[in-house]
């Protein structure tokens, strides 16, 4: 949360709120947060279904970047 908290406060400082930003940095320490919470030898259902929800934000990660290539080739 303090993560989420700092960039907003950031980018609402540097008057620049770009959503695609926003969603970058907040992807970025959700995936530092999975792989902090994920243990070697005790496996907990609830790090199963963060690795899905990481999944899930790659994937639209992976979407937004296709289309802001694709606004800038057409």
């Amino acid at each position: 949360m303090i993560w989420l908290f700092t960039v907003t406060f950031f980018l609402v400082m540097m008057e620049s709120a770009d959503l695609m930003v926003f969603f970058v940095l907040v992807s970025i320490g959700f995936f530092i947060l999975v792989e902090v919470l994920d243990t070697a030898f005790v496996r907990p259902s609830h790090v199963l279904y963060l690795k899905y929800l990481a999944a899930i934000g790659l994937v639209m990660f992976g979407t937004a970047i296709i289309d802001k290539v694709a606004r800038v080739l057409i």
